[in-house]
């Protein structure tokens, strides 16, 4: 994290021209503030042509030596050969960072960010976008993307806790693009101030600081929308053993079932897509089963012979959004073409915390430790 600098006065009718770049000197904008220890660096957005940007209030200017700011306005920055070019006919480095007068907020296209916006030009020549702003702030963003705001006190408290401490587990993941955690399902969904809701932000205020641990370390808590009456060890999805991550039964989780039907061109065509086979498709069926009924394998029949793919693998070349969980039974509809029908339960991984069963053991009375202790096995509950 870098240290506050203080704004020397600057000569930048020269350097930039255009007569919206304001000269400045001592602290600039009210509310330019360096970013604490307690902040968090979100990519918003990935190999940008084009950002714009806009604030009502002036916006301070950090790139390299440049110290300066802003008038209010739109500007919009594109990458250049040598950095980053403002629309007012200004070149700057290869990375700026825009911190708007205390109380405003910057736009970047139509979404208002907390914090600081920071764009750096990427090896491709592109920009990447990044957030910088006080954890609990960006946690503001992120309930409501994650979870119903009407839901039960309680189970937007456990979701707080999981969100929090998995922002902290995922600190410095993506270091070598300038950023701590994406602002997608990569990490956990963040939507900036039009994400955020009274209620939701109340559950994150009434848990603030207050984390899952194990050994002392913030834990990857890991969550999903429905577990579909049983979550799933970690080691049996993603290969590596979290001993807080293990299958247990969740009578809580609604297990919503849902139906998948695919003829052998669609399969085929979606598996040729995906590069996983390459001649004419004649049969699937399901191999290994984990012990909640998740579909660890299947096994892909073709002219070329046998391919054998992991559940995991088949749901992201079929789609998430329409093979909700790998909670399925397979069948054959005969017929011309023959049909494939997945029918299954549940929404997503498994593994971890079931936001629909945090949702009912809330509606049963129960307190957001009992149901995170419940979901992740064995971890500490602690305020950092």
């Amino acid at each position: 994290m870098s240290k506050s600098v203080r704004v020397r006065p600057l000569i930048v009718g020269v350097f930039l021209g255009m007569g919206l770049w304001m000269a400045v000197s001592g602290s600039g904008p009210a509310g330019a503030q360096a970013p604490s220890a307690s902040s968090i660096r979100v990519g918003i957005l990935r190999e940008q042509d084009r950002v714009p940007i806009t604030s009502d209030r002036p916006i301070a200017v950090v790139s390299g030596s440049l110290r300066s700011a802003l008038a209010p306005g739109a500007y919009e920055f594109t990458p250049s050969d040598r950095g980053i070019d403002v629309s007012t006919g200004g070149r700057l480095n290869s990375i700026v960072r825009l911190t708007p007068a205390r109380d405003a907020r910057l736009l970047v296209g139509i979404r208002p960010y907390r914090g600081t916006i920071e764009l750096r030009r990427t090896p491709g020549g592109r920009l990447t976008v990044i957030n910088e702003l006080d954890l609990e702030e960006y946690l503001y963003g992120v309930l409501k993307m994650e979870v119903d705001p009407a839901w039960p006190a309680e189970a937007l408290k456990a979701q707080a806790v999981a969100a929090r401490t998995l922002a902290l587990y995922s600190l410095n993941r993506y270091a070598g693009e300038g950023y701590d955690v994406r602002a997608t399902t990569d990490t956990q969904v963040y939507g900036g101030v039009v994400a955020e809701d009274p209620r939701t932000t109340a559950a994150v205020n009434e848990t603030r600081g207050i984390v899952m641990t194990a050994a002392g370390r913030p834990v990857f808590s890991a969550f999903h929308s429905d577990s579909g009456g049983h979550t799933e060890n970690s080691e049996l999805v993603w290969g590596g053993r979290y001993p807080y991550l293990q299958g247990v039964p969740d009578p809580y989780s609604p297990a919503v079932a849902w139906t998948l039907r695919l003829d052998i061109p669609a399969l085929e065509d979606l598996l040729r897509h995906a590069g996983r086979v390459r001649s004419a498709l004649s049969a699937i069926e399901v191999g290994n089963v984990s012990p909640s009924g998740r579909v660890l394998t299947v096994r892909i029949t073709t002219t070329a012979g046998p391919v054998d793919v992991k559940g995991t693998d088949l749901r992201t070349m079929l789609g998430a959004g329409r093979m909700k969980s790998t909670l399925f039974a397979l069948r054959t509809i005969p017929g011309d073409p023959v049909i494939y029908e997945f029918a299954g339960r549940g929404n997503g991984h498994g593994v971890g915390m079931s936001q629909w069963g945090a949702r009912g053991q809330a509606l049963q009375g129960k307190a957001y430790p009992e149901i995170l202790r419940f979901y992740y096995t064995g971890v500490s509950i602690e305020t950092r």
